[in-house]
């Protein structure tokens, strides 16, 4: 190899970079000219440092220095140039710069701009020195611009849309994003690619799009999985965009898979640790995140970076905000953070000033409450930020200091502006998923809101504000109807992989290998419905007078529990009017639940249970005397998430009046007003698997008009066909709830499993569903007061009402109950009449009445 070819392989390396070191080990280090083994040296110096293994790395290039010293000044200078940036990446910032400038100053040309790209992406992205990282790049592309140095005019320009992100500038930032990209596809520079989709989610997501951002994040990650390698940079704002999403376990996976993954040289380990820490915090694990965002703090300081320091150093504070020892040395902290970002106008700086404000309550003294203030002050300036995440931190500061200062109407009005700014952000995302962990970002300010609202003595405020932000992700308006054929092939997929799995495990074969196959086709369908936009439109803030119109017009009452400080409270609208009860202690509500759904399990098993004391624990524990002078009116219950599978007909007062519940008052009020595409058209489905689904021949029986699917015909593609706009679907076959993640629940039909992805590629939602399968209204709470399940999933969907059993049924008394509620259904009268029919033919017996309490009606 001549110097002409090994300047190309240095030149090029990063299209491959193992087989550049390959080569220049096999022909350029051997060589006895000095010129070609510095060349190969240095090859090799950089291939190691991005790999990791920094002090192999150094080893090489100290030799490719000590070479090149004995060829020319700008192959030193060259060498220099490299040598310093990794002395950079190893933590040892000073040392590098000095190198890096050192060379900067011995050369001109073509070489001179390559060294001031690698200084500007130091002074840019190590010390976060935007504006002498912009000027390098100036003078570096004002050279390369003139020359047909292609690949280094692509790293130039890539350089210049990060520092101009960084100076604000998202447009400018964007056409150097475009234009390096299109000089890198035309060189066929995967690597480079792969980079480029990465800036294209991370300005999307500085943009707060977030379907976006996790679109091109993953087409990133796929990238580089299929060139072996790892970025450490797309891990960091991958984990970053999935704690923006609410989704703190996902990035927790994320970050923990890359430490994982390979040796890190220190500047990746504190990035890594950074994000560690975020997500740990996130989750509510606060020995870990202190753990990492000290770690991460302590080699922020050794490198140099500030800006980084900034954000570790916040970690670390959140995670001891609740500590009670010694608020005030914690004080100073605060300080010193908040004066650190407020000098460097980092994004982080409302945060800060939030949580300075939040330790600063708990010091004694004027200066502490003077600084509280301030920072309140300053962090409500934040209110009219262009992303609404920053702009709802705005208003809740905002909030507060109306809260100190006694103005409630003030507060009631910032907390519901911060809510719209949210509102606004949740109506761009078409996950349900999304949606649902999102609104943990409106968990504070609905918090505020309510306890402002209780302040006010007015009930009818109360109930506006226990609504404001319950279900939120289900109410509002979904995007497009239907899955993309992806989606589509992908969920065929996934479905045949779970049968051939649980074909597997009945004969006793190995599952390891099929096991891996279905959760690598499980992350597959959720990456791409992550994907899916929202449509922009908000759900709709409950009007009371209209709610209270509602249930006059229907002779109903809605009793909607909040629970505030530990407290349950029940808010009773009817007639007119709406009345506050204070009920009692939120966890002897939670406790009586549990012992209910214990008891009902008890008494399908045919063993003794104490349904009766249940019932009537419960009736004290979560309604108090809210039903006193009830009358024979009908009950809708809107509970909180933590206590939506409760079995309402076992509750004495409620056992013999139609009785609903429902996630929210705004979706009572919209499946109220829905209509079924076609009144009549009733389906049955029952694959008859093992025991269960006895019932669908004998409600058959009883109504020639229905259609059925039975047996084989059974299969998913066919019932989804079925239920697909269907006035009543009934869908008997065993349910699998899965907690890890909830819309994975399933049905198992003929040829596998119906999943809840599955029902939300219907075009048309069916009007009412029955689920008699075993805990098939289990959902789980997500976010602030979200839910996600397969009732869930259909009422988000449209539908009108879902029956489903919270607990194990016996099978045979399912059919006595189910023959019961359709006997009533086709006499007239919504789900809730139904299903007191079916507790009304139960009684007398212990099996049969513990079957239809097990099962309750979500909506109409």
């Amino acid at each position: 190899m001549d110097r002409g070819e090994a300047e190309e392989l240095l030149r090029t390396l990063f299209a491959d970079p193992e087989g550049a070191r390959t080569r220049a080990l096999a022909e350029l280090v051997p060589d006895p000219h000095p010129a070609l083994a510095s060349i190969g040296h240095q090859v090799v110096g950089i291939v190691l440092r991005d790999s990791g293994r920094t002090d192999e790395a150094l080893a090489h290039l100290r030799r490719a220095l000590a070479l090149a010293r004995r060829v020319d000044g700008d192959r030193a200078a060259d060498v220099r140039a490299t040598l310093g940036g990794t002395l950079v990446y190893a933590g040892r910032t000073r040392e590098g710069l000095a190198q890096l400038d050192r060379a900067a100053a011995e050369l001109d040309g073509l070489p001179l701009a390559r060294v001031l790209v690698r200084r500007a992406r130091v002074l840019s992205f190590t010390l976060e020195d935007f504006e002498a990282g912009a000027d390098d790049l100036s003078r570096a592309l004002e050279i390369l611009d003139g020359s047909d140095d292609d690949v280094w005019r692509a790293r130039a320009l890539h350089l210049e849309g990060l520092t101009r992100t960084g100076l604000g500038d998202l447009e400018a930032a964007r056409r150097a994003f475009d234009e390096s990209m299109r000089i890198h596809a035309a060189l066929g520079e995967r690597a480079a690619i792969a980079v480029g989709v990465h800036t294209v989610g991370w300005l999307a997501f500085l943009e707060g799009d977030l379907p976006r951002a996790l679109e091109a994040y993953a087409d990133a990650s796929d990238r580089f999985d299929a060139l072996d390698m790892t970025s450490v940079d797309l891990v960091y704002d991958r984990c970053s965009v999935y704690l923006a999403a609410g989704m703190p376990a996902d990035a927790l996976e994320v970050v923990e898979r890359a430490l994982d993954a390979r040796p890190l040289i220190e500047v990746e380990q504190a990035d890594l640790r950074l994000a560690l820490a975020g997500a740990a915090v996130a989750a509510g694990d606060r020995a870990r995140a202190r753990s990492a965002a000290d770690a991460a703090c302590r080699l922020f300081r050794r490198q140099g970076r500030e800006r980084h320091w900034i954000r570790a150093e916040l970690f670390a504070i959140s995670a001891r905000a609740e500590e009670t020892a010694r608020p005030s040395r914690l004080l100073h902290r605060v300080e010193a953070l908040v004066a650190a970002a407020r000098e460097a106008a980092a994004p982080e700086l409302p945060q800060a000033l939030l949580l300075g404000a939040r330790v600063g309550t708990r010091v004694r003294g004027a200066r502490a409450g003077s600084l509280v203030d301030q920072w309140l002050e300053e962090a409500s300036s934040f209110r009219n930020a262009d992303i609404g995440t920053t702009r709802a931190l705005g208003w809740l500061a905002a909030a507060r200091r109306r809260d100190a200062a006694g103005d409630v109407g003030g507060v009631l009005r910032a907390c519901e502006r911060g809510l719209q700014a949210l509102d606004a952000h949740q109506a761009t995302l078409g996950s349900l998923e999304l949606r649902a962990g999102s609104a943990g970002h409106g968990s504070d300010l609905a918090e505020l809101g309510t306890r402002a609202a209780m302040t006010s003595g007015d009930p009818r405020q109360l109930l506006r504000w226990s609504e404001r932000w319950r279900a939120t992700a289900l109410a509002t308006p979904v995007g497009t109807t239907g899955h993309d054929p992806g989606t589509r092939a992908d969920l065929v997929a996934l479905r045949a992989q779970r049968q051939r799995l649980d074909e597997a495990r009945a004969t006793g074969a190995l599952t390891d290998a099929l096991e891996a196959r279905a959760v690598r086709l499980e992350q597959q369908v959720r990456r791409r419905l992550l994907h899916e936009r929202g449509t922009g439109e908000t759900a709709q803030v409950l009007g009371v007078g209209a709610l209270l119109e509602a249930v006059t017009e229907d002779d109903t009452v809605l009793v909607e529990l909040t629970e505030l400080d530990g407290v349950l409270h029940a808010l009773v609208a009817g007639r007119g009017r709406v009345r506050h009860r204070v009920v009692g202690g939120s966890a002897a509500a939670a406790a009586a639940v549990d012992f209910a759904l214990f008891s009902l399990r008890q008494a399908a098993r045919g063993r003794r249970a104490q349904l009766e004391v249940a019932g009537a624990r419960l009736e004290r524990a979560l309604l108090g005397d809210a039903l006193t002078s009830l009358g024979e009116q009908r009950v809708v219950v809107c509970a909180p998430a933590a206590l939506q599978g409760v079995p309402w007909g076992l509750l004495p007062s409620l056992a013999r009046r139609p009785v609903t519940g429902t996630p929210s008052a705004r979706l009572w009020l919209r499946a109220r007003s829905s209509v079924p595409v076609d009144e009549r058209r009733v389906m049955l489905v029952g694959p008859g698997l093992g025991s269960g689904g006895a019932e669908v021949p004998a409600v058959a029986s009883q109504d020639p008009d229905a259609e059925v699917l039975d047996g084989d015909e059974a299969t998913v593609s066919a019932a989804l066909r079925a239920l697909d706009g269907a006035a009543l679907a009934h869908v008997a076959a065993h349910g699998h709830f899965r907690e890890d993640s909830p819309l994975f629940s399933s049905l198992t039909l003929a040829d596998g499993p119906l999943l809840v992805h599955d029902l939300q590629g219907l075009e048309r939602p069916p009007h009412r569903v029955v689920l008699s399968a075993c805990e098939s209204g289990v959902m789980q709470p997500v976010g602030d007061q979200e839910l996600l399940g397969l009732a869930a999933a259909l009422l988000s969907m449209g539908t009108a009402g879902v029956v489903s059993s919270l607990a194990e049924v016996d099978d045979a008394a399912t059919v006595d109950v189910m023959v019961a509620l359709h006997a009533r259904l086709r006499g007239g009268g919504g789900l809730g009449d139904a299903m007191l029919a079916a507790r009304e033919a139960a009684a007398g017996d212990a099996v049969l009445a513990a079957t239809a309490a097990s099962f309750t009606v979500l909506g109409i």
